[in-house]
């Protein structure tokens, strides 16, 4: 990754990349970036490109040029505040349970580098939970002699990403309802709030006729339709998947298991790689809709397919 081409890529967008760096240790990549807003507003942090624990892998400036400049909007002043605000309410209430992990979150939510977290056996589980959680938070050292390591919450929507649509904090409950709080990948109802409704229909296929928006008054049948609930790290690996079924035309397999319930695991000859009818190449791969998967595969080896698991109070 070349500094000079990725600010000759954003120059017209009012973003600085002062440095790119990376971490072996986690294998982890960062840039240090400044998004500058027109009405003078700047924020400075850490954001990771190539985070191979959820599958986020840009490596190219294109790719890492486009991904900034869709995280800009997320960088107002007063959309930083809505954010953190709305981030603290949901651990008041759909986290209140997790008060040890709870407290390491509002270490972070000042948004400002810090090392200063609460005494713990084991503070890294403790980031990594977050993290987990679908939060982004980037990492460095500083200081001389037995340099600290500090990190920064970075106020994004989780899971945000290159050209992927986004959704309100009450579409996300919604769903979340609606699909009864089932991680389908896991077939489990355990840690609802780190769920993420995952477009069934992968974002790098779509065109701009495609893309749509999410609003709060989105049917039921419409929801069940377009989405499936996973956690950010499955979220992030399926992006992966589907990326390179994008560029090599061999679909993505679920749990290693060489099974679709239709076609095989070639891209359909006659299917278009992008736009709404795209969609159609999609059915049959475990990754586009998991619970359809799991079903039809059950069907082959026991009459009667297992049930969703019932609603957790």
């Amino acid at each position: 990754m070349k500094l000079a081409i990725l600010n000759h890529l954003l120059k017209d967008h009012n973003i600085k990349v002062h440095n790119i760096f990376s971490h072996g240790k986690a294998s982890e990549s960062y840039v240090d970036v400044e998004f500058i807003q027109d009405n003078g507003f700047r924020w400075q942090g850490y954001i990771p490109y190539f985070y191979r624990r959820t599958g986020l892998m840009i490596e190219s400036e294109d790719e890492l040029s486009d991904y900034l400049i869709s995280l800009k909007p997320y960088f107002f002043e007063e959309k930083i505040k809505e954010w953190i605000e709305a981030e603290k309410q949901i651990w008041d209430t759909e986290h209140k349970g997790k008060t040890v992990t709870k407290e390491f979150f509002e270490a972070l939510s000042t948004l400002e580098w810090t090392s200063e977290f609460p005494s713990n056996d084991n503070p890294q589980r403790r980031i990594q939970d977050i993290k987990e959680m679908g939060y982004t938070i980037g990492s460095r050292k500083r200081g001389g002699k037995g340099r600290k390591l500090e990190r920064l919450l970075v106020p994004i929507p989780s899971g945000a990403n290159t050209g992927y649509e986004t959704y309100s904090i009450e579409f996300k409950k919604k769903a979340v309802a609606t699909l009864s709080g089932v991680n389908v990948y896991e077939l489990s109802t355990a840690n609802k709030a780190g769920l993420i409704p995952d477009h069934k229909f992968p974002e790098i296929r779509w065109d701009d006729a495609t893309r749509a928006e999410n609003p709060e008054t989105m049917s039921d049948v419409e929801i069940k339709q377009k989405f499936q609930l996973i956690d950010n790290q499955r979220n992030q690996q399926k992006r992966e998947v589907c990326r390179q079924c994008f560029q090599t035309g061999k679909r993505g397999i679920v749990y290693g298991i060489k099974y679709f319930y239709a076609g095989d695991e070639n891209w359909p000859a006659g299917v278009p790689k992008v736009g709404r009818a795209a969609e159609q190449g999609c059915v049959g791969c475990g990754w586009y809709d998991i619970q359809k998967w799991r079903e039809e595969l059950n069907k082959k080896i026991n009459p009667t397919p297992p049930a969703m698991p019932a609603k957790m109070p």
